[in-house]
């Protein structure tokens, strides 16, 4: 039997020192990631390999971040988005924990993945 592939994230964060640390914790944890730091990343993101998951650091601008999802909304109308955050989505009708840290992004992820019920923490 083979052994089930990595899933696959796109990693949206503002910084390269944030994107180095996120992307680290979860190829630590055996997911593959593509890195994104603006929308001209994300969109040549959505051009290429395909993603199971999208993952928005708390970090991002809130106008960056609907700019982002309504990008990958035009080309994945059903891949989830995962938002970090810290009082409220960005964006309407996607997942959203509050916290950013590692826990929190690979619990988060892990259950999304099994399409289990993301409810926000509390604040």
């Amino acid at each position: 039997m083979a052994p089930i592939p990595a899933a696959s994230l796109l990693l949206v964060v503002a910084t390269d020192a944030a994107l180095r640390l996120r992307s680290e914790w979860l190829e630590h944890a055996g997911y593959r990631v593509s890195p994104a730091c603006s929308l001209k990343d994300v969109e040549t993101a959505c051009h290429q390999e395909p993603f199971d998951i999208v993952v928005m650091a708390d970090a991002v601008e809130p106008r960056m971040k609907r700019a982002i999802g309504l990008t990958v909304r035009h080309f994945f109308p059903q891949k989830p988005i995962l938002q970090m955050g810290r009082i409220r989505p960005d964006i309407d009708g996607d997942c959203f924990v509050t916290g950013d840290s590692r826990e929190d992004l690979l619990h988060s992820v892990s259950r999304i993945l099994r399409n289990d019920e993301i409810r926000p923490a509390a604040v």
